[in-house]
């Protein structure tokens, strides 16, 4: 079998070397921290994105309020985002904070041996081709040694958090307090005593702000957009468990068959929902708000209600930097700050690969015209089903080229079965001439969603996209669950599962119940049926 390098060991890595080593293939992943996690593993370094480190209790404490959640802690529930054969334990909490995120992806590690094939402390400096055009050459920096490694096929699971993307305002080199961007903003004590505006109204945003309450004299927001915000349990339950399989599987066939007018009521009926966890407050300004699909919005348990407490203030967006710690909003007013975070998100980085940049060859038509016109839209990658490079789809693939709400574990794995079964032959690509046809027609969707407003660099079609993900990987999700002959005699065999499969938790363990060309796990029915009886302790 082939020699596979796996770079990065978040989710997506982990999920990428325990299929690739189920296929018989021979894989070494490299990971440049010291311990597997990705950003569930805090780091020092400003440098490097990773989950928060917390003093948010003696905060609250001191503002006589209750603390709600630790500084991060996951938006999405255990039981729709967990690995497909590898269930969380019963006796967590419906959402886990960093350490037990952590402490799951190390269980999941030791459990299928994959630490034996992790090369941690090792950097990839750049992937290149070898002299004669056979293989991946690796330039590899252990503890101040370099060496070159090479490798039959690589996978980028290197997340999409390393490049920061902070605007050019006017005056900023000659601000007299501090400016950060959001990954290098690593505990709120930090800012202790000062007035800060945080940049942005996204997650990141949210995240920090909140934790800057209790530590910052003054917390100020600073956005031009408004958003909705959501809290983790919504309707008697988690947020997650409000759709099921059933409902997306109406909702993806009414947006192919009708998509503009789908698009406009899904955003209306995502709004109520949002009104129903909070009612915001119009100087608050987080109406109107943009569209939901090519947007993910704030989940937070404590966001509003510092807005409520006026522990934060949402101000206009920044116009520019003035005289010493002065800056002057869009509205024309001024406030005076000593520090500026921006949580204004990530430029792609394709750093690793400069012979392939995906983005440069061939330019997408849509992307010169639509970028000549409007420069705050990122350029999309040319990528196969976001995956696949086509001049090199036998042996570069990316696991960081997507972004939608839902859990990152379960998607990565399904990707990751599927680039497995195109490695392995045993699901064919089409030519490279179709797959960039078709990369023309993603992208042209792409800026159809967006209309007139900013996209992700990562959007993805769902419904079609997630469905060719199980079909490429084999899972017999589509066939047993479809409304196919297939489909309908699964119904009249199993009445019941097929009842909990489409209308209970849309649980990760449903891709490995039915026999396929992945391996499918034995435990998956049992696994179903008690994550939904669990799930019932915690809906009202």
């Amino acid at each position: 079998m082939a020699n596979v390098a796996v770079i990065g060991s978040g989710p997506q890595g982990l999920a990428m070397l325990k299929n690739l080593l189920e296929e018989n293939f021979k894989v070494t992943l490299f990971e440049q921290r010291a311990s597997i996690g990705g950003v569930w593993q805090f780091v020092e370094d400003e440098n490097q994105t990773s989950v928060l480190q917390s003093e948010h209790e003696e905060a609250c404490s001191r503002r006589r309020m209750t603390k709600k959640n630790p500084a991060t802690i996951g938006n999405v529930s255990k039981y729709t985002n967990c690995f497909s054969d590898f269930p969380i334990s019963e006796e967590l909490r419906p959402h886990m904070n960093a350490q037990e995120t952590l402490d799951y992806l190390e269980s999941y590690a030791k459990h299928f041996e994959l630490n034996q094939h992790i090369k941690l402390n090792t950097k990839v400096r750049q992937v290149v081709r070898n002299a004669d055009d056979t293989k991946w050459q690796l330039s590899l920096l252990h503890q101040d040694s370099e060496t070159v490694s090479d490798f039959d096929k690589v996978v980028f699971c290197t997340g999409n958090t390393h490049k920061p993307l902070v605007p050019a305002i006017k005056g900023m080199d000659s601000f007299g307090g501090k400016i950060i961007h959001s990954q290098a903003f690593k505990r709120p004590a930090d800012f202790l005593g000062m007035k800060v505006l945080v940049v942005g109204l996204g997650n990141s945003a949210a995240d920090i702000s909140s934790e800057l309450v209790g530590h910052a004299d003054e917390v100020f927001v600073s956005h031009r957009h408004g958003q909705n915000v959501f809290a983790r349990r919504c309707k008697g339950r988690p947020l997650d468990l409000i759709t099921t399989r059933r409902s997306i599987t109406i909702l993806n066939s009414c947006r192919a068959l009708a998509p503009t007018l789908v698009q406009k009521l899904f955003h209306y009926m995502v709004g109520q929902l949002a009104d129903s966890c909070f009612t915001p407050d119009p100087s608050w300004r987080l109406k109107p708000i943009q569209p939901m699909y090519p947007h993910r919005p704030i989940i937070s348990d404590v966001f509003i209600n510092f807005l409520q407490a006026g522990l934060i203030t949402s101000v206009a967006g920044l116009r520019q930097f003035l005289a010493g710690h002065e800056i002057e909003l869009e509205d024309g007013s001024r406030i005076a700050v000593d520090a500026v975070i921006f949580c204004t998100g990530y430029h792609p980085d394709w750093t690793l690969t400069p012979e392939i940049d995906p983005i440069s060859r061939p330019p997408s038509p849509i992307q010169r015209t639509e970028n000549a016109a409007a420069p705050h839209h990122p350029p999309l990658a040319r990528l196969y089903q976001n995956i696949f490079l086509p001049s090199h789809a036998n042996s570069i693939a990316y696991l960081t080229n997507w972004a939608f709400g839902v859990g990152i574990m379960p998607v990565g794995d399904l990707a990751s079965m599927a680039i497995t079964q195109v490695w392995k032959g045993t699901f064919p690509l089409p030519s490279e001439e179709q797959m960039n046809r078709d990369i023309d027609a993603n992208h042209a969707w792409a800026w159809s969603v967006a209309e007139r407003n900013a996209i992700h660099s990562h959007i993805v079609n769902e419904g079609p996209w997630l469905s060719w993900l199980n079909e490429a990987a084999g899972t017999g999700v589509n066939e047993n669950l479809g409304y196919g002959v297939q489909g309908w005699r699964y119904w009249l065999r199993e009445r019941n599962l097929c009842g909990v499969l489409m209308g209970g938790v849309n649980s990760p363990h449903i891709l490995r119940l039915f026999d396929g060309r992945r391996k499918s796990w034995a435990g998956a029915r049992d696994a179903i049926l008690r994550a939904n009886e669990d799930a019932k302790l915690y809906i009202d």
